[in-house]
């Protein structure tokens, strides 16, 4: 049950919630709350520029709750005339009041839909999830059994899909790293590739996998991979620092006749200048 309305502000806060009623379709709901409107409204203090303002505001209304097709059904074709207000408010008080129980029941009617439909939507919602999960396990499965065309054909155009397999596999290789099985790790990171070709942070984990493993010039290519889909990739442009200087430092150590990492360093240094 509403609050009772004691005061200019809960008023029109009451009576903004009606004018949404109506654009809701929701005209049961809005011909109870506006009664208690209508039958609160000379006990309200409010001065000259509100009570204009409310008046001016409840006729505009008026009109749009007569030409709703919802409200036709439940008073027939009616027009509210151009008398003064307060006998339009008394009529429509008096209407309400003679069908009351009728409008209590079509709101009830009304809920009991709503919370079918919210029901069906939502039971909709997971029957799709249901079906977006099952056919992630299938791909999965194909991917697991080298059979890429057939993930392929499963996931289409599902970036549900597609976001669940390379989770699956993005996951399974960072548990893979964590107990040193690099190998694993990088058959797991280079599925998710086949899927995602262009997402670097794929690459950059495939060479964390490498680096971890001491296997520094595949490291090396897969960050470079890495960052030339994302040259602002802020984790990638920190890893090959840290590369860098190791490098460095490496080539310190040894001396002039060192070994330097190939390429990969100096085609990024040309690529900055």
């Amino acid at each position: 049950m509403a609050a009772k309305i004691s005061n200019i502000a809960e008023l029109f806060h009451r009576f903004h919630a009606c004018e949404l009623y109506v654009k809701q379709g929701k005209i049961a709901a809005c011909l109870i709350s506006f009664k208690d409107i209508a039958e609160r409204m000379s006990s309200i203090p409010m001065t000259e520029k509100e009570k204009k303002e409310l008046h001016e505001d409840i006729e505009g209304f008026l009109k749009n709750l007569a030409a709703h097709k919802k409200f036709k059904e439940i008073f027939g074709e009616f027009t509210f005339g151009d008398t003064d207000l307060a006998t339009n408010l008394e009529f429509i008080k008096s209407m309400i009041t003679a069908q009351e129980e009728e409008i209590k029941q079509k709101i009830e009617k009304d809920d009991e839909a709503a919370e079918a439909q919210r029901l069906q939507i939502a039971k909709t919602e997971e029957l799709k999830k249901e079906e977006i999960k099952r056919k992630t396990k299938e791909a999965i499965k194909f991917i697991d059994e080298g059979n890429l065309p057939q993930a392929v054909e499963i996931i289409q155009d599902s970036e549900e899909i597609k976001e669940g397999i390379i989770l699956h596999y993005n996951t399974m290789g960072m548990q893979s790293r964590e107990t040193k099985q690099f190998a694993a790790a990088v058959s797991n990171y280079l599925k998710a590739i086949n899927i995602t070709p262009q997402d670097e942070n794929l690459y950059y984990n495939t060479a964390r996998a490498y680096f971890e493993d001491g296997k520094r010039d595949k490291a090396e290519a897969f960050l470079d991979k890495a960052l030339k889909l994302n040259p602002e990739f802020q984790e990638g442009k920190l890893f090959y620092d840290h590369l860098l200087k190791l490098n460095q430092k490496a080539a310190g150590n040894s001396g002039s006749n060192g070994k330097k990492s190939g390429g990969f360093f100096k085609k990024l240094f040309s690529a900055k200048k």
